[in-house]
Formats: C-alpha cells, sequence, structure tokens
C-alpha cells in the first residue's frame, strides 16, 4: 500500500515539475537523486551477492527496460496529456503483465482476461473522448494517451523480467543495479536538453519536486514494488498497481486542478472494470 500511494502521488509531483524543467532532464535529476540514495542505504551494510556475468547481463537488460525506455515513455506521455489520464492508461500495466506472463509460459489464454483487455481499451476510449481530443491520425493531442500506453506495455515487461532476478537476489540489489543503468541511460539522453535549457523559470520548489520523486517514487517505491514480486509474483503485484490511478485522480483534481468531464470518470469506470474482470476470474 506504500508503494501504491508513493506512485498515485508521483503523477502530480512529475506534471508539476515538468511545468518548469524540460522533461528528460527532470528524469535524469531524480533518476541520479535515487541512484545515490540507493548507494548511502547499501554503504549501512546491505548484504551483496556477487553477480554472475548472465545476471549482469540480465539485471542490466531489465534496467533498460524499467528505468530507460519506460521512463522516456512515461515522462514524455505525461508531458503531453494530464496527469489523471496517464495515471489510468498506465493502469492497464496488470493487464499487459498477465498477458505476457501467459504467453511466456505458453499457457492458453482465458477468455476473461481478452475481455478485460477489451473493456480496459474500451474505457481509454472513453477518456480520450472525455478530455476534448479531437480523434484523428496524426494528432498531437493524443500523442500522450499513446505513449503512456507503450509505457504501460513496457512496464509489463518490465514486471516479467524481475519476476527470476528477485528470486535469486535481493530485491534491494536488483533495485539498485537497475536504478543505476536507469541514471546513466536517462542522463545520457537529458544531455541535448540539458545545454538547451533555460534555469530563470525553474523555482527551487521544482528542484524539489524531482529530488522527492527520486528518493520516494524511485528508490524506495522501486525496492518495495521488487520485494512484491518476489513474494507475490508478477501477476500478483500487478493487483496492486489498479489502487494507484484512484490516489493520483484525486491527487491530480485536488492539487493540480485538472478537469474531469463526466465521460473520463465513466471511461475510469469502465477501464478498471476491465483490469478487475482479469485479476477476479482468470486464475478459476
Amino acid at each position: 500500500m506504500i508503494c501504491v500511494v508513493l506512485w498515485g502521488s508521483n503523477y502530480a509531483l512529475s506534471k508539476y515539475g515538468i511545468g518548469a524543467i524540460d522533461p528528460m532532464v527532470f528524469n535524469a535529476i531524480r533518476y541520479v537523486v535515487a541512484a545515490i540514495a540507493l548507494h548511502g542505504y547499501f554503504l549501512t551494510g546491505i548484504r551483496w551477492i556477487p553477480l554472475t556475468r548472465e545476471g549482469w547481463r540480465n539485471l542490466v537488460r531489465a534496467g533498460l527496460v524499467a528505468n530507460v525506455l519506460y521512463q522516456v515513455a512515461f515522462i514524455t506521455g505525461l508531458a503531453l496529456t494530464s496527469a489523471a489520464n496517464s495515471a489510468i492508461i498506465l493502469a492497464t500495466a496488470p493487464l499487459w503483465t498477465l498477458l505476457l506472463y501467459f504467453r511466456l509460459h505458453q499457457q492458453v489464454i482465458p477468455g476473461t482476461t481478452i475481455a478485460g483487455i477489451l473493456l480496459s481499451l474500451a474505457g481509454i476510449v472513453l477518456i480520450v473522448l472525455g478530455s476534448g481530443k479531437q480523434l484523428e491520425f496524426g494528432s498531437l493531442a493524443l500523442l500522450g494517451d499513446a505513449i503512456c500506453l507503450l509505457a504501460a506495455l513496457l512496464w509489463a515487461l518490465n514486471t516479467n523480467l524481475q519476476k527470476p532476478l528477485v528470486g535469486r537476489y535481493p530485491p534491494p540489489q536488483v533495485t539498485l543495479v537497475m536504478v543505476t543503468v536507469g541514471s546513466i541511460g536517462l542522463s545520457i539522453l537529458a544531455v541535448p536538453s540539458l545545454i538547451q535549457a533555460s534555469w530563470g523559470n525553474v523555482h527551487w520548489t521544482h528542484f524539489s519536486a524531482a529530488i522527492a520523486s527520486g528518493v520516494l517514487s524511485i528508490a524506495l517505491g522501486n525496492v518495495l514494488w521488487s520485494m512484491g514480486v518476489k513474494r507475490l509474483g508478477p501477476d500478483g503485484t500487478a493487483n496492486f498497481g489498479n489502487l494507484v490511478p484512484l490516489v493520483a485522480l484525486t491527487i491530480s483534481y485536488f492539487v493540480l486542478h485538472e478537469r474531469l468531464d463526466r465521460l473520463q470518470l465513466v471511461g475510469s469506470a469502465v477501464t478498471l472494470a476491465g483490469i478487475w474482470v482479469v485479476r477476479a476470474f482468470s486464475h478459476r
């Protein structure tokens, strides 16, 4: 539940930060902060299990997916759409996690899983319609939502990649390596934006948002998530993601004063209903 609150509040926190700081630079700052925090945590005496060459390769691969590709998609999509839309669309990640889990283990995909995915996708369409965006190919107004959907797919892949890793290595160690990979990758990607950045309109609170997001959402949140994947498995842990959009919607409405149309609320309910259908019936 702590992880749910941290990640639910991160949408509003990040949306506020990228209002003044370039999204790529903001992402790099929070990941460097997170990496420093995690390295400091290990200096307190946390046990480190030596990694094999295969272990390093698998952790770096998972780090690239979760903390470079996903984060670029997340922060870019968030910059183009509302925090509320982003949260609901990313809430479909448990569906893709379960779908990918079935495919990786060569299991028959239940009809309820397919029905739940279709229901959630219908909900996303309602969310887009409710936000007043024009439905047309090539429309920049829809690009943010599309990128958020891509981010949800990447997070599903990340959750499945982490399962064998957290079974072999302590979750804090897995998180440290993956976040360090993210801090390096995102810092490199942020160099062009950093060179062209203008800091005149950046208030100290925007930097504080990046620091808070790095320490709480990335460092602490990812450690808790890895622990959840180890204890509950990818599909069990993904279930807690259902609560993240509810927290994000509430905070975005009261803190960012984001507009919530009735159709968006209906779409959110339909999307979450699709997730519930999958989680409630797919394992019966």
